[in-house]
C-alpha cells in the first residue's frame, strides 16, 4: 500500500508518520522468514520421519519411498522459494490492518481529530524501546512521542491500566479507543474466515475477554461520542459474531452497560434498551439490568 492509497489526509506529518511505520513493520522481515523457514524445516523432518516409519514397516518399497521423499523435498523448496513473498505480504496486511485501520478510525469516527493524532497511532507499533521512543520524538515531535508513550504506558503496567485509562488525556483515549474497534473488526473477519476454511470451527471470545473489553471502554465513556457509538457497534457485531452471551447497551442516562443473556445473532437495538413496562420503578422486579 503506498500513502496516495490509504485514504488518509494528504498531511506531510502523516505522510511522513506512514512512510516511517511502514519502513518499520517491513522490517521484521527477517525475523520473520527466520521463523517460516524453521516451520517448514520442522514439518518437512516430522514428514521425513513417517517416511522412513513407513518404510522400515515395510509398508513401503524402496522406490516408492525415493519417490515420495523426492516429492517432500520438492515441496519443501517450492515453500522456502515463495517465503519472500508470503511474509512481505502478510507484513503489508498487518500494517494495514494494526497501524493504518486505526487512524481511518480516528479520521472517520471522531468527535475530534488532528494530524498529530492520526500521526501517533501510526506510529504506536514502532515504540518497542527507548530508543524507539527518542527516534519518534526527534523526527515527529514531543506531541507525538508524548501521546505514544502514554498508550504504551497503559498497556505495561496491567495492575493501573483502570487508573491510567481514566486519567489519560482526551487524545489518549481516543487513540486508544480507536485500537480497540480495529482489534474487534479483526474478530469479524477471523470469523468469516473460518467459516469459509473450516465450516463448522467457532472463534469465540477468551473467558474473561467481554468484561475486559467493557471495563476498558468504561474508563474511555463519554470523551468521544462517535468513538463510542463506533465501539458499541463493533463490540456487538463481534459478539455475534463469536457467539458471545453479551453485548453492550445504553440506558437512558446514557450510561454503558454489558448485558448478559443476549442470544447471539439477535437483532441489534442499537445499543438501546427496550422501553420499561408500564408501573412503578419499571414494574414488577424494576429495571432487571
Amino acid at each position: 500500500m503506498l500513502f496516495k492509497d490509504s485514504g488518509l489526509p494528504n498531511e506531510k506529518l502523516i505522510e511522513d508518520a506512514f512512510n516511517y511505520s511502514r519502513a518499520n513493520a517491513q522490517g521484521a522481515q527477517k525475523e520473520a522468514l527466520k521463523s517460516f523457514e524453521q516451520q517448514i524445516d520442522m514439518i518437512h523432518s516430522q514428514n521425513l520421519m513417517m517416511l522412513d516409519m513407513e518404510l522400515e514397516a515395510g509398508n513401503m518399497k524402496e522406490d516408492e519411498y525415493k519417490m515420495n521423499k523426492q516429492a517432500l523435498d520438492k515441496m519443501r523448496e517450492d515453500q522456502l522459494k515463495m517465503g519472500p513473498a508470503l511474509i512481505s505480504r502478510e507484513l503489508e496486511k498487518s500494517f494495514e490492518k494494526r497501524r493504518i485501520g486505526p487512524a481511518r478510525e480516528i479520521m472517520q469516527h471522531s468527535d475530534k481529530s488532528s494530524n498529530e493524532l492520526i500521526a501517533a497511532v501510526i506510529l504506536i507499533d514502532c515504540v518497542r524501546s527507548p530508543v524507539d521512543y527518542k527516534n519518534i520524538a526527534a523526527k515527529f515531535g514531543d506531541d507525538v512521542a508524548g501521546l505514544i508513550a502514554e498508550v504504551v504506558h497503559i498497556d505495561a503496567y496491567p495492575s493501573e491500566r483502570d487508573d491510567n485509562l481514566s486519567k489519560a488525556t482526551p487524545d489518549t483515549k481516543r487513540a486508544y479507543e480507536a485500537l480497540l474497534i480495529t482489534s474487534l473488526d479483526q474478530i469479524v473477519e477471523q470469523v468469516k474466515q473460518m467459516s469459509q476454511q473450516q465450516p463448522g470451527q467457532k472463534i469465540m471470545f477468551p473467558p474473561g475477554q467481554e468484561e475486559q473489553l467493557y471495563g476498558d471502554v468504561k474508563n474511555l465513556w463519554g470523551n468521544d461520542k462517535k468513538l463510542d457509538k463506533r465501539f458499541m457497534d463493533a463490540f456487538n457485531t463481534a459478539a455475534r459474531a463469536a457467539s458471545s452471551k453479551f453485548q453492550l447497551e445504553v440506558d437512558n442516562d446514557g450510561k454503558l452497560e454489558l448485558v448478559k443473556g443476549a442470544l447471539p445473532g439477535a437483532p441489534s437495538t442499537g445499543g438501546k434498551k427496550p422501553p420499561k413496562p408500564k408501573g412503578p420503578d419499571g414494574g414488577i422486579g424494576g429495571d432487571v439490568f
